[in-house]
């Protein structure tokens, strides 16, 4: 039996002002319409999955690291990032910065796969988002 990633659902007080940002990281609605019966309003935006796709289960390993933080209010775990594969991280920084996006300090940083940089979450609708590109 096969289990395929169908999408990852993100709720935003206003997905016209969401999706100003997403632009920056060229990602745009594919498709919107409203679901009735959930008393909401979906926008699609697809995105090309990496062949490097994982699902990335984190565990601190010391009481300051920002996992260990994040399980203080959310003690069962759940959705801590969403991770984008890129090229040319110090390009993306530079736009990400002329756009007004905060990039959380210190900007690019070692990663589990190569290099990678934060996106703070209040300009990404509360969610954490990293950009790693793969090394």
């Amino acid at each position: 039996m096969r289990l395929t990633l169908s999408h990852i659902a993100i709720a935003c007080p206003a997905i016209s002002e969401v999706v100003k940002r997403l632009e920056v990281l060229s990602l745009k609605i594919e498709k919107s319409h409203d679901v009735p019966t959930e008393k909401v309003k979906v926008a699609f935006v697809p995105v090309e999955v990496s062949k490097d796709f994982r699902i990335e289960l984190l565990e601190p390993t010391a009481p300051d690291s920002p996992v260990a933080k994040f399980l203080t209010t959310r003690t069962k775990g759940g959705l801590h990032h969403l991770s984008f594969e890129v090229e040319g991280i110090e390009a993306w920084k530079i736009t990400l910065e002329e756009a007004g996006i905060e990039v959380l300090k210190p900007g690019i940083r070692k990663a589990a796969r190569g290099r990678a940089l934060f996106i703070h979450p209040a300009h990404m609708a509360g969610v954490l988002v990293e950009l790693e590109e793969i090394q």
